[in-house]
């Protein structure tokens, strides 16, 4: 067949890579894009940026559209149902980036609050693929958790609590919810203006699903009355024009990057790359194993007296300097220019650890995904 017509988001990891031998590639900025650039395309191949809208498609030739992404708010999938265009997102692919930056966060807590995850309830909130893997994660590293998410409870699942006791009985909570604002369980603007009054003095609050599933307005109201809350925030309203007000009431902001692992951006196009080849009938040959490069740094000697602190300060500081991201954030005007340079960042599974003598702690480094080299004798 002749090469595929591909409208593709210009910062999209190994386009080329992946789509080159198949398809005529047209590169685009995703958050500008609009009916002129896809009239041709038979295919697009996109990110969270690019709002796929009615508008967008009608009267093109697109049969496949295709999103490197877990989230699916930014397309119109009703449409493309009912006009036999085919639509393929990419779940669970930053699923562990996102862990990551998490995990990134509860040590910055500990470290600079003294909060100790393993002392505290953690509560999650939004059970999918991303928040259901972090709580496996932090489960497993021996943390207490309680996790809420009314579609599962719908489906016969057990073991959830209902937002109001996850929210009164939690002292971190992490927001992992996709947006949806129809139906049931509508995420927008789930943490309200009560809810948000209502948080527990101290509670350390984790953003990094959606930003309109929190009432923005409402943290800063109660920030600049009280800024008793800690907050890491990496989503927020209207991005890319985003009101940084809240800036100085928050000991983390970054500008959506939560899930940018270099893992999690090849696993999301290599899964859309697998999308497209099977609807056009194409041979899928590339896999991420056959494209990832050797981490900068791929073991980390462990004193064996350090302390569990300690330790995760080292390996998570190692990996991914989370606090580094926040002053770039602080010191950039264009949201989009720092999520198109972000620099190369390595999931935490990439890095061995070394030397680590007391169990509990090589259990709680392990749980929380990065490896553990046993001493041989």
């Amino acid at each position: 067949m002749p090469p595929i017509n591909l409208v593709a988001d210009e910062n999209i990891l190994l386009l080329d890579e992946f789509f080159g031998d198949l398809a005529q590639i047209t590169r685009v900025n995703g958050r500008s894009i609009d009916s002129e650039q896809v009239v041709h395309a038979d295919a697009l191949v996109l990110r969270s940026t690019a709002k796929v809208t009615p508008a967008l498609l009608k009267g093109s030739k697109v049969q496949f559209v295709g999103t490197c992404t877990i989230g699916t708010d930014h397309l119109a999938t009703d449409y493309m149902d009912t006009n036999n265009i085919v639509w393929r997102n990419a779940p669970g692919c930053n699923a562990a980036g996102v862990g990551d930056y998490v995990i990134a966060c509860l040590n910055h807590a500990w470290q600079t609050l003294g909060v100790d995850p393993r002392q505290q309830t953690i509560g999650i909130v939004g059970a999918g693929n991303v928040g259901g893997r972090l709580a496996q994660r932090l489960h497993k590293a021996g943390f207490n958790l309680l996790q809420c998410d009314p579609p599962k409870v719908d489906a016969g699942h057990e073991g959830y609590v209902e937002l109001d006791e996850l929210l009164g009985r939690c002292q971190i909570v992490c927001l992992h919810t996709p947006l949806t604002k129809t139906g049931g369980h509508a995420t927008e603007n789930l943490l309200n203006q009560t809810r948000v009054k209502n948080l527990a003095k101290g509670t350390v609050l984790i953003s990094a699903g959606r930003g309109e599933v929190v009432d923005q307005q409402a943290l800063l109201e109660r920030q600049q009355k009280h800024n008793d809350l800690h907050l890491f925030m990496d989503v927020w309203h209207q991005e890319p024009d985003i009101d940084k007000r809240l800036f100085d009431y928050c000991h983390c902001v970054t500008p959506h990057i939560a899930g940018h692992s270099l893992e999690g951006k090849m696993r999301g196009t290599s899964m859309i790359y697998q999308s497209l080849c099977e609807h056009f009938g194409l041979p899928a040959s590339l896999r991420v194993e056959d494209l990832i490069p050797q981490p900068d740094l791929a073991r980390l000697q462990i004193n064996p007296a350090a302390t569990a602190q300690e330790v995760i300060a080292a390996a998570c500081s190692s990996v991914y300097p989370l606090m580094e991201d926040n002053a770039r954030m602080r010191q950039s005007n264009d949201f989009d220019l720092l999520r198109k340079n972000y620099p190369v960042r390595r999931e935490f599974s990439s890095l061995q650890l070394q030397g680590i003598t007391n169990s509990e702690c090589a259990a709680m480094m392990g749980g929380l995904g990065f490896g553990i080299e046993h001493e041989t004798h």
